[in-house]
């Protein structure tokens, strides 16, 4: 009889939970902390707080500084495009907008609204890029979250009020975007690294582009005019919306897919105008009273619906140094090292000359010896030899992390519970 599998929708409560909190963090900055700001340049502000951000994440990247340097080029990639992209472009750009808005040029509306179709981005290049899955069901209340989103903002409809050839709305487009991809490829980074070490590559390399801007145009020249209070503030940000909100945020995503995330994330707005109704006393219209409830219930759908659906990638096998077969468990040696699944191990059904056979998948750091990252297939009942054959992997399931065992001995303990899977 097949063992019951692993339940997974834990493990998306949990991540969706720190996505939510993260995001109230995030509410905390742009309705009391980040106002206080407005008269320094942007690039400034953004140097500074990446810059103390990453004294405080620094440890976590040097104590494992062994698997950056195993990191793919592809990862690389995506450390480079959530710097450039989420870290220092995307909040140059919305708060140019909003300083925009700030001066009468153009209105509120043209920036939020625009902000707005950050989930939008997110939703088409996870299903692009990471071939995220999910049930027709989580698109349909992903949407319903979207909108709802957009009323609980403004309590009406603002579109006629757009100022759509604004420079303001050109800013707010680029920042949807650069936010919106910024958590694809941002999953695509915890899938394969520590989520401590991802926080703090991106405040590091975002501190160093942001250095390199306030060179070049001259803002460094204004360090002197930062305040003690300033400063005071920029501490708050490091231990709120700042460093521990993206720990708690890349905790979150690596538990959930980048779609689920991105609807999660509506929380910001949700926990604003909640904020801005307890302290200010602003009290909610009815269509932002309806519209809250419409987002709470489609946060719950989505986080239910959040499993993503099994994966299928081809690979070719290749000579491996007989690890398995030593301890009495031997594998077939897969070259896909570059899979957009979190390191793992999974139940997988193995397609090999149109034959289907159940087996595990073990793909990640070898954690017990150190050796590089592998991808590896255990197949039930097989003994073929299927060297240099191209095979077809289908993922069913996550079944655990990865552990590092003190022996050998441990390490087959483990295997053998990860075999009754097989049953």
């Amino acid at each position: 009889m097949l063992k019951k599998l692993p339940k997974v929708d834990k493990r998306i409560l949990t991540g969706a939970g720190a996505i939510m909190l993260a995001a109230l963090f995030w509410s905390l900055d742009g309705v009391f902390i980040r106002p206080k700001f407005y008269v320094l340049p942007a690039s400034l502000v953004v140097f500074l707080e990446h810059t103390l951000g990453f004294i405080v994440l620094s440890p976590f990247l040097f104590l494992n500084w062994y698997k950056i340097k195993k990191l793919s080029k592809k990862s690389w990639l995506a450390i480079l495009w959530v710097c450039v992209f989420g870290g220092l472009l995307g909040t140059l750009m919305i708060t140019k907008a909003f300083f925009a808005a700030m001066d009468g040029e153009t209105t509120f509306s043209t920036v939020i609204i625009l902000q707005k179709l950050q989930p939008i981005f997110a939703l088409i290049m996870a299903r692009l890029i990471l071939k995220e899955k999910l049930s027709s069901r989580f698109y349909f209340w992903a949407m319903i979250g979207i909108v709802a989103g957009y009323f609980l903002a403004f309590g009406q409809i603002n579109i006629f009020e757009v100022d759509w050839i604004h420079s303001a709305a050109f800013f707010a487009l680029i920042a949807a975007f650069s936010f919106g991809s910024s958590t694809v490829f941002g999953k695509r980074i915890v899938n394969h690294l520590d989520f401590k070490m991802t926080a703090a590559l991106r405040f590091g390399i975002t501190a160093i582009l942001s250095l390199l801007l306030i060179i070049f145009t001259g803002s460094i020249f204004e360090l002197n005019s930062v305040s003690n209070i300033q400063w005071f503030y920029l501490l708050i940000i490091v231990f709120t919306s700042g460093a521990l909100s993206m720990f708690i945020y890349y905790y979150g995503l690596k538990r959930i897919s980048a779609s689920t995330a991105t609807i999660c994330e509506l929380f910001w707005p949700f926990s604003a105008v909640i904020l801005d109704y307890v302290l200010n006393k602003n009290v909610l219209n009815n269509i932002q009273i309806l519209s809250s409830l419409a987002l709470l219930i489609a946060f719950y759908f989505v986080i239910k619906e959040g499993r993503t659906k099994g994966r299928i990638f081809n690979a070719n096998i290749i000579w491996g140094k007989g690890r398995g077969r030593k301890l009495g468990f031997p594998t077939a040696n897969l070259d896909a090292l570059d899979l957009d699944i979190s390191y793992g191990v999974y139940l997988v059904n193995i397609h090999i000359n149109k034959e289907k056979h159940k087996g595990l998948l073990h793909f990640g750091y070898k954690e017990t010896f150190g050796e590089e990252t592998s991808a590896e297939v255990f197949i039930k009942d097989f003994s073929r030899d299927i060297y240099k054959e191209n095979v077809k992997v289908e993922v069913v399931s996550r079944i655990r992390a990865i552990k590092k065992f003190e022996n050998s001995d441990n390490l087959r303990k483990q295997i053998k519970k990860d075999l009754e899977y097989l049953d």
